[in-house]
């Protein structure tokens, strides 16, 4: 017969050996799965395959496994060294509750690679707030069974340490708080395009953390911006402009006043062999002659070559199959500056592609510019002088 204390000291080794010898069975039952996924060609994107990826079920049948550890703990190391098996028989309570928040964490993770990019709401900044809630909670059951306390014992202890908690992890509670709110009120998504001046950050929303926003600015460089700051303060979010499918161009072209004046027959002559200026110029000739009739030279109306510039600006935008037709388009008259008289290009292109954008764009005022020789204007142009 072997002494008592062999006896409890090879209890103890076969009980550790037993978490091994789980631990790899689970790894193999897991690491078989994964094989024959692979053999049936399942797509990354299943349930499945995700699961496997975050080591889920594995940590899950390990949690199995050690479930049953505490019930078996008495029968192996025997009752001659009772309080001594009373402590591991807590202990490995606690270690099973452990294991049990372990495959809870690796469950949560394949929520976040499984929704992330599907839904709306920051998955993974919820998801991070709901691991630290969990736990903390299984932090205190440990500590509850290991102590042989009731959980709502710890509780009270937390409650007398509150204050020194929201001092130390101030940051924290705020960051916490502000990605709940961004989460709520839909205010960022992983893939916005976000721009915030004071922190140097215009660039595409890369992840959603718990108290933190990862930007990637368009020269590549990666901003780390407090959660707190978007709420605090304020910023640009571009999805709206992405989601219409449509963006905006509102630019300008400075007339010099002084090549601003009426046009004679000869004028609208030429420029009624412009397709888009054709049936407008013969709509305004009409119009004008009704009401000239009865009207001396001086009280006569008669067209402008920046009028008749601005209606061809309209036109050429109308008939642009870049343009969309579903938001504004027009060309207005600002007020006049020392710089000249400016006319204002507003209207939406139908494809927010940056680079596509520009180049739609630049075609637009490259036209325009090269043109408004032919209506007998100028481009307001300063000219420095050097003494």
């Amino acid at each position: 017969m072997l002494p008592n204390d062999t006896k409890f000291f090879l209890g103890i080794l076969f009980l550790f050996s037993l978490i091994f010898i789980c631990k790899y069975a689970a790894n193999i039952i897991e690491f078989s799965f994964s094989k024959f996924l692979n053999l049936k060609k399942v797509s990354n994107k299943a349930w499945a395959v995700i699961a496997v990826k975050h080591k889920f079920f594995s940590a899950f049948l390990f949690a199995l496994f050690v479930a049953f550890l505490p019930g078996i703990v008495p029968d192996i190391l025997g009752q001659h060294f009772a309080r001594l098996t009373v402590a591991c028989t807590r202990l490995f309570a606690a270690f099973s509750t452990i294991t049990i928040m372990v495959a809870i964490n690796n469950l949560l993770d394949v929520v976040t690679d499984k929704f992330q990019r599907s839904v709306k709401l920051p998955v993974k900044g919820i998801v991070q707030a709901i691991k630290i809630i969990a736990w903390i909670i299984t932090v205190i059951f440990v500590l509850s069974t290991l102590l042989n306390k009731e959980p709502l014992y710890f509780l009270g202890g937390l409650t007398a340490l509150s204050a020194i908690i929201l001092l130390v992890f101030k940051d924290a509670i705020l960051g916490l708080v502000s990605g709940v709110q961004l989460s709520i009120n839909d205010l960022v998504r992983v893939g916005d395009w976000i721009a915030i001046p004071a922190q140097d950050a215009d660039g595409t929303v890369i992840d959603i953390l718990l108290t933190t926003i990862r930007v990637q600015n368009w020269d590549n460089t990666i901003v780390n911006i407090p959660a707190y700051n978007l709420i605090a303060n304020s910023f640009t979010n571009w999805r709206g402009m992405q989601e219409a499918g449509a963006r905006r161009i509102k630019r300008a072209i400075n007339i010099d006043v002084k090549t601003i004046r009426f046009l004679n027959d000869e004028d609208i002559d030429k420029l009624s062999r412009l397709n888009l200026l054709k049936d407008y110029l013969a709509r305004k000739k009409e119009k004008i002659n009704s009401i000239n009739k009865d009207k001396d030279e001086y009280n006569r109306h008669r067209l402008s070559n920046i009028g008749t510039f601005r209606a061809y600006c309209y036109e050429y935008l109308k008939n642009n199959p870049h343009i969309s037709k579903n938001f504004t388009c027009m060309v207005r008259q600002l007020a006049p500056t020392s710089e000249g008289v400016p006319l204002e290009i507003y209207a939406f292109s139908n494809d927010t592609n940056w680079e596509n954008y520009e180049g739609i764009q630049a075609d637009i005022f490259d036209h325009f510019l090269s043109i408004i020789g032919l209506f007998d204007l100028k481009v307001y142009q300063r000219i420095s002088t050097m003494e």
